[in-house]
């Protein structure tokens, strides 16, 4: 079974897939331009070492517990859909600071995954055929 176009010439058709591929590549090299100058722009902010995120938990929608570094202080907010509140200071003995994700240390990330996936999932052994 065969479609033809009526009133088109397969040089016409031809020109136009090739207008549209060329103007998909255009879209594809603006958008990644575009996103390295956002990335080097500043309206991302930077991490500093000052401050971070330890633990959060969620006791609902739009309300949460976070327990924040800041400098070398540990303080407990309660974060709401349109505000944050200041609930306590906490004591650094009083906290269990674990790290919840292996150092990589510049490892491949095929190695930190495998390990990632040993600590997950030590018995799960690959089934040979």
């Amino acid at each position: 079974m065969s479609v033809f176009i009526v009133g088109q010439s397969a040089l016409a058709s031809f020109l136009k897939l090739l207008m549209l591929l060329i103007a998909f590549i255009l879209i594809l090299a603006a958008s990644y331009y575009v996103t390295k100058w956002y990335a080097k722009s500043g309206f991302i902010k930077k991490q500093t070492n000052n401050m971070e995120i330890i633990d959060t938990f969620s006791m609902g929608p739009n309300r949460q517990i976070c327990i924040m570094r800041i400098g070398q202080k540990y303080i407990a907010v309660s974060v709401c859909k349109d505000q944050i509140r200041f609930l306590t200071e906490i004591p650094e003995d009083q906290l269990e600071l674990t790290a919840q994700m292996p150092q990589v240390d510049g490892a491949p990330f095929k190695d930190v995954f495998r390990d990632m996936m040993r600590q997950q999932f030590p018995s799960g052994k690959k089934k040979e055929k």
